[in-house]
């Protein structure tokens, strides 16, 4: 009997971090999608300080993807770091077409990452 209530408590820890760690991918790839669409905005206007934007985006990516390494790795988390520091490197040529062009690229790996760290049915089957 003891094993199974020890079999039980540890299942139940299994859940609650798997619901846990679903929770929080889902919430830093929602924001991650607004920062990126505010960086893209940024890069459009010319009043904006779109250099200031993708470096602010890149420091809490940054934070954000240490922790997200903590419980789970996926090299595409580090490629979008580098893909983050190429976006900035275009704003610092005066490249926005390229920098925007880098948006689009940021937005579909941002996508393809959550698709992968997120929990589906097809992680089951």
């Amino acid at each position: 009997m003891k094993r199974l209530a020890v079999a039980v408590a540890v299942l139940l820890a299994i859940i609650a971090a798997g619901a846990v760690e679903a929770v929080y991918v889902d919430k830093v790839f929602d924001e991650l999608a607004g920062r990126i669409s505010l960086l893209e905005s940024a890069i459009k206007d010319p009043e904006d300080d779109a250099i200031g934007e993708v470096r602010e985006l890149t420091e809490w990516w940054e934070k954000r993807r240490h922790i997200l390494e903590l419980f789970t790795y996926s090299p595409d988390m580090r490629a979008f770091s580098v893909a983050l520091a190429e976006t900035e490197g275009s704003l610092e040529c005066g490249d926005d077409k390229n920098a925007l062009s880098k948006c689009q690229s940021l937005l579909t790996m941002a996508g393809n990452i959550h698709d992968m760290l997120d929990f589906n049915l097809q992680d089951i089957v």
